[in-house]
């Protein structure tokens, strides 16, 4: 007979197939058992500690040890450690920048295009690339934001102090830190988005996908150029009635809530059965 609260073997096997490709980044990464478990028990820590509380008090280390199996002395040492998350404020402004500029009617010529911005802000140009980054944000200046998206190759500023949007700024960024950071944001928000709907979560959140294992190499490509085409024109739609709401929320007050909106494509060669694999 099983334990009352054992897990059923489908989630096992579901947690299992999340794992396998997160091992394989941590290999490639040089990044070994023992520092993946202290991770994940740092991860247990705040997880019980910030979601499963018992009133308005954080729960005892005592708690926290019988949720997590986490031993006390770990709990103890994890909870007493200062470890200040990562900034990335300035990531997401760049972020910012590219997409409002990218989708913004203020910011892109009648036929859809990025315009090309003059560099600041005068009486005869009031729309540039200084008043667009001060939409976003108020506590950085416009001359590092452009001095990092010009460094990324997301921008060009030619002699005439004119700003060009590169066309193929939607692409993954170029830089390490930034894959990596955007790897944790979007992973981690869909992964949030199914667990909230396994869990019953009113209302479930949007997870659907297209499935096939029966195409050709040919095939593949062609359905990865569709979906980047259909995401630009989904992409541009979401923006602007974001920008529209946000600023009507910002003024009233009721700005509480964020949201993660994406979309992925993953293709792979298909695993021979093994009764096909016999030369």
């Amino acid at each position: 007979m099983g334990r009352l609260l054992e897990p059923s073997s489908a989630l096992l096997a579901s947690i299992a197939r999340i794992l396998r490709p997160l091992v394989r980044l941590l290999i490639a990464r040089g990044i070994t058992l023992p520092a993946a478990v202290e991770m994940l028990k740092d991860a247990y820590v705040k997880v019980a500690v910030t979601d499963f509380r018992l009133g308005d008090s954080p729960p005892p280390d005592t708690r926290v040890s019988l949720l997590t199996g986490v031993h006390r002395k770990d709990i103890r040492r994890l909870r007493d450690a200062d470890r200040a998350p990562q900034d990335m404020t300035a990531l997401n402004v760049l972020s910012e920048v590219v997409t409002r500029w990218a989708t913004d009617r203020r910011y892109r010529t009648r036929e859809g295009k990025p315009r090309l911005l003059p560099r600041s802000t005068t009486a005869r140009h009031p729309i540039s690339f200084a008043s667009l980054a001060y939409s976003i944000s108020s506590d950085l200046k416009p001359r590092p934001i452009l001095d990092e998206l010009v460094r990324l190759g997301m921008v060009t500023l030619d002699d005439e102090e004119n700003v060009a949007l590169n066309v193929a700024a939607f692409v993954p960024p170029k830089n390490a830190d930034e894959r990596n950071f955007f790897l944790g944001e979007n992973v981690g928000d869909h992964l949030a988005a199914g667990v909230h709907n396994l869990s019953g979560g009113d209302p479930p959140f949007l997870d659907q996908a297209v499935y096939s294992d029966d195409l050709s190499a040919e095939s593949v490509n062609a359905l990865l150029h569709l979906s980047r085409e259909q995401w630009s024109e989904v992409l541009q739609v979401v923006v602007r009635r974001t920008a529209e709401l946000e600023a009507k929320d910002r003024a009233s007050g009721r700005a509480t809530h964020r949201i993660n909106v994406g979309m992925y494509f993953y293709a792979e060669p298909r695993a021979v059965p093994p009764e096909e694999d016999r030369s």
